[in-house]
């Protein structure tokens, strides 16, 4: 499943989130997830997530197969790492590529 890391988040009144590196990224979320300690909850073994995340940060775009793409979902759905308000755009871009990907499918 392809999914654009430089996808950019917004605030409420639909400006985007700035952070010290410039806007905020899916691929810096997403590399930040999957670097915290996961405590008992769902999250990748640490040399994975170390390649995972290299690649989150680095990278344009990504290619996740289907287990490493509902860990991934699992993961931001039981950290609180992040507010709501990026959590849930995650979660939408997330389930946004998966929908770009079955309409390639048909």
């Amino acid at each position: 499943m392809k999914i654009q890391l430089n996808q950019t988040y917004k605030n409420l009144r639909g400006e985007e989130i700035k952070n010290e590196e410039g806007l905020l990224t899916l691929g810096q979320v997403l590399a930040n997830l999957v670097l915290l300690p996961n405590e008992g909850k769902k999250g990748f073994r640490p040399l994975p997530a170390y390649e995972l995340a290299k690649k989150f940060y680095s990278e344009p775009e990504v290619d996740l197969g289907l287990s490493d793409f509902v860990q991934l979902k699992e993961l931001i759905e039981t950290n609180n790492a992040y507010m709501i308000l990026v959590t849930a755009q995650t979660l939408e871009m997330l389930e946004n590529a998966k929908l770009q990907e079955e309409i390639k499918k048909k």
